[in-house]
């Protein structure tokens, strides 16, 4: 991609659309012709598995719709992730845009090739693979391939009704020494990647989290607690169509402050254990004493993740 792109059409089949590389193109259409809502899944999604993968060094993926991830998770090969991932919220997931961090491998083309997917993006695809992707949905199956060596610019700007807005990217690292240190290594983990999901979803949003799966992301919510129950209940869900147990370790994390403890309330009736958050609420005590009643590490991080 050199210059201006004219895109199948925009947010909307009445609108036109096009895109252009501010310098260098971030990834190159295989297969298929990509729409606006098709572009900003994909550098989303990207963005959050590439970011996955670097943080704990193993393959990511995730499973968008509308700009936010159903589901995302880390996992030993590619389609482990990606089946994962899929697996958190398959109603919301059905006709998702896939983002994986490692080269697509016939393996993971097979699981594609059996469910309703409109697209993928991947560093990379091995022999054949192509081939069996660009076949899907009467050949209308959108492949991008992303350029791993990629560096977006340090400031990013977006255009609306006549105004324009810059800003520095996000780029804040998010690392371990944003969590509480008595965490356990598993629950650091979890956290860090609800860190990482929640910074690529769209506000506000909360974010569950077990054995290095995103198992409940409550995304574009107006209400935080409304988040929290979103969350919960999707990760009740999924924890329900593999135990009768109760669902117990979870991790969440919040991309804003909670500014009551009804979220903790709602969290610890989701099996909730550790909490991150950016804290620094005028409650913020009051949330942390609450934390603390219920047996929930609570990591006031001091870093708010919103995405608009």
């Amino acid at each position: 991609m050199t210059s201006e792109v004219l895109v199948r059409y925009g947010m909307n089949p009445h609108q036109t659309a096009v895109m252009a590389p501010v310098d260098r193109a971030p990834f190159t259409v295989v297969s298929g012709e990509p729409s606006y809502i098709n572009v900003l899944d994909a550098l989303t999604g990207w963005q959050l598995v590439r970011e996955a993968a670097a943080t704990f060094g193993v393959p990511a993926a995730a499973s968008y719709k509308h700009v936010s991830p159903a589901g995302a998770a880390l996992g030993g090969s590619v389609v482990e992730a990606y089946t994962r991932a899929r697996d958190v919220d398959p109603k919301s997931s059905y006709g998702d845009f896939v983002a994986v961090s490692h080269p697509v491998d016939a393996e993971l083309a097979a699981v594609l090739k059996r469910v309703v997917s409109d697209g993928i993006i991947a560093p990379g695809y091995d022999e054949g693979v192509v081939d069996i992707l660009a076949a899907k949905k009467r050949g209308t199956f959108l492949v991008l391939q992303a350029d791993p060596g990629f560096e977006p610019p340090a400031e990013e700007a977006r255009e609306l009704y006549g105004l324009r807005l810059t800003q520095e990217r996000d780029a804040r690292p998010l690392t371990r020494d944003l969590l509480d240190d008595s965490l356990p290594d598993d629950a650091a983990r979890d956290l860090l990647l609800g860190l990482i999901v929640a910074r690529y979803t769209q506000s506000n949003t909360v974010v569950m989290v077990k054995d290095g799966t995103a198992i409940g992301i409550g995304a574009g919510q107006q209400s935080r607690v409304d988040c929290t129950r979103l969350a919960g209940e999707k990760a009740q869900l999924w924890w329900s169509r593999r135990s009768d147990e109760p669902l117990t370790g979870v991790s969440m994390v919040s991309d804003g402050a909670l500014p009551f403890t009804d979220n903790v309330e709602e969290a610890h009736r989701r099996g909730v254990s550790h909490i991150a958050e950016p804290g620094g609420s005028i409650r913020s005590p009051e949330v942390a004493a609450a934390c603390a009643a219920l047996g929930i590490t609570w990591s006031a991080t001091g870093v708010r993740l919103f995405r608009h």
